[in-house]
């Protein structure tokens, strides 16, 4: 029997048939899959450009604004407070304070930027804080590819927030913004030194950091470290070695960018080269303390304090001393002028920021965290110490917690030392140490620091927003003239109180001296008032700021804290140590918050909070030649 086979012939054909239909159908969906994903590439490789050009140009915007910002900042005071951002209030589509930007300026010339036309645009106002101003900036950038002519954009929205913070001067143990002369081999400095100019090295000083020098155009220097590389101990004998005062010195690093001291197991001259950095494009900015109002107000919002023993000398709603000076005539030159000596069991107790309306005059025992401002002078007259000072045994940072309430009832688990005492002595006018009455202060040396090229120059001060000169009132610069004379023994112009030859019972007649001859190292209070508190200095516990001098004379000395001036002419004897307080820096896990201790702050940098893609729309052409 034969089997018939045309049925299974059919079969086969239906099949192949549907195969082949099948085939074309994924080969379509494949093309059409293909030719997707080349369109989509395409775009995505036309609008890469155009994000990278957006994000770029608002950076760019971002750092100018930035300058421009500093640069209205430099010569005034800045703190916490809407006040501290009012330049951002002044805003356009294009412009925030006095900087402008958009499409067609000297951001973007042409209006072109990574070959991309960009638009960058304000569409709301900046946020005002009292800790910063956030601005929103909106960048769109557009381009058309050259070969395919096909036309991409995108446009990004980037939040920036501009705040301030404790400057970063005080991340030094010895900062000058003129002339630094960190010299002698007697001399240890346990943290960075740094100059905005020329920084000596002379005679092989130790410096357990680096040293850094800086361009100062005013001053006509590159900011070259000079005379040498100095000296620095290896990481077995800074463990071992008491600097001055025992555990004051920084722990030694346990991590990149906490603050601690890098020391390096064997000191080589490529170590001491290594930490050498000199004729740095940009120096440091130094803030000028200003309008001390501003601080008062600070420091009532705070409700700072300041007593000595069970005295209040500055009420937590009062910001400023209020009282006669020691003269007791509120006519004198002294007035406001106020005396600070603490002892073990009645110490000067202060917390926050306060301010003192003239001179400062101050020794003894100190506890509690904040800043004495004074308008004028603060003279150091004998040993300032913390009754509750920090401690890193053995150069260790210190891992020991506490718990602290704060004022809206919650609590915080934070560092021992940085709830330890921290006291610093701000200063419009100068630092002077020891008895600048008697008559060996001014010996030939420290005359020398004090007059005399490269130690101190004639330099532009600080102008308030009217245009006058914000520390005019007490000699800088002298009337008609528009620069510090560069003397610091030639009269300010100022008045002073000075003693009869005629004794009256029960004390000193006093007289109103304003016949010219205060100095500017000079007090307004009476000179038996210094003389007779005056004792030799071995220490000093405290960061030292001011806008000009730090001088005068100290015995073998440990100063635990940093020292920060314009310029500077310490006459010490035997040996100085410059222990850097590790907790003044922000990267320290023991760091001090500058809300509690309220010390000058200067431009942070500008922090990115968020970014996102959005719509064009968004950022719509509502100007025009953009």
């Amino acid at each position: 029997m034969k089997r018939d086979r045309r049925g299974s012939c059919g079969f086969v054909l239906v099949f192949t048939l549907v195969l082949m239909g099948c085939a074309t159908l994924v080969l379509a969906g494949v093309l059409g899959y293909a030719l997707t994903t080349t369109r989509i590439s395409a775009g995505y490789i036309d609008r890469t450009p155009c994000r990278l050009a957006a994000h770029a140009a608002i950076d760019k915007v971002r750092g100018e604004v930035y300058r421009r910002f500093k640069e209205m900042a430099k010569n005034r005071s800045l703190l916490f407070g809407n006040a501290s951002f009012s330049w951002f209030s002044s805003w356009s589509a294009t412009s925030v304070g006095t900087c402008s930007f958009g499409g067609d300026d000297d951001i973007f010339p042409n209006g072109t930027f990574n070959g991309c036309r960009v638009r960058v645009n304000l569409r709301f106002a900046p946020v005002i804080e009292s800790k910063r101003a956030i601005v929103t900036y909106f960048a769109t950038a557009t381009r058309t590819d050259p070969v395919r002519g096909t036309t991409a954009s995108v446009t990004i929205a980037k939040r920036i927030a501009y705040g301030v913070d404790r400057s970063r001067v005080f991340d030094h143990a010895y900062f000058v913004n003129n002339y630094g002369w960190f010299e002698g081999s007697t001399i240890t400095a346990n943290g960075d030194v740094r100059a905005n100019g020329d920084m000596s090295l002379s005679q092989n000083p130790k410096v357990n950091g680096h040293v850094y020098g800086a361009r100062n155009d005013e001053l006509g220097v590159p900011g070259q470290i000079k005379n040498g590389t100095g000296t620095m101990d290896n990481k077995a004998t800074y463990t071992s070695t008491q600097y001055g005062v025992n555990n004051r010195a920084r722990p030694l690093q346990t991590k990149a960018g906490d603050g601690g001291y890098d020391a390096p197991v064997k000191v080589t001259s490529a170590d001491l080269d290594a930490r050498l950095h000199g004729e740095l494009a940009e120096g440091l900015d130094m803030p000028w303390i200003s309008d001390l109002n501003q601080y008062v107000e600070y420091a009532r919002e705070l409700k700072s304090t300041l007593k000595v023993g069970p005295q209040t000398l500055i009420a937590a709603n009062d910001g400023y001393y209020k009282g006669v000076g020691p003269s007791g005539d509120a006519n004198m030159p002294d007035n406001h002028a106020l005396i600070l000596e603490g002892t073990s069991a009645n110490p000067i107790r202060l917390n926050g920021p306060v301010v003192v309306s003239n001179d400062v005059v101050i020794k003894g025992y100190v506890t509690g965290q904040g800043t004495i401002y004074s308008s004028r002078n603060i003279h150091i007259v004998g040993d300032v110490k913390y009754l509750n000072p920090p401690d890193w045994t053995g150069k260790k940072q210190n891992t020991s917690t506490t718990t602290v309430t704060l004022p809206d009832g919650k609590t915080e688990t934070v560092s021992v030392n940085s709830r330890k005492d921290l006291l610093g002595l701000a200063a419009k006018g100068n630092i002077v140490m020891g008895d600048p009455t008697s008559s060996g202060w001014l010996d030939s040396k420290l005359k020398k620091t004090l007059t005399t090229s490269p130690y101190v120059q004639q330099y532009t001060c600080a102008q308030a927003a009217d245009g006058s000169w914000s520390d005019g009132d007490i000699g800088y610069p002298r009337k008609g003239e528009s620069k510090f004379c560069g003397n610091y023994t030639a009269n300010d112009g100022g008045a002073k109180v000075r003693e009869s030859k005629q004794k009256v019972f029960g004390g000193y007649k006093y007289v109103y001296s304003s016949d010219g001859s205060r100095r500017y190292y000079d007090s307004v209070v009476a000179p038996h008032e210094i003389s007779s508190r005056a004792s030799t200095i071995t220490q000093i516990d405290a960061v030292l700021y001011n806008n000009h001098g730090i001088f005068g004379r100290i015995g073998r000395c440990t100063i635990n804290g940093s020292v920060v001036c314009r310029n500077e002419g310490i006459i010490f004897s035997d040996r100085l140590f410059l222990n850097w307080d590790y907790r003044l820096y922000s990267g320290s896990p023991e760091s001090v918050a500058n809300a509690l201790v309220g010390m000058p702050v200067a431009t942070a940098t500008p922090e990115v909070l968020s970014w996102q893609e959005v719509p064009d729309a968004w950022n719509a052409d509502t100007s025009s030649g953009n």
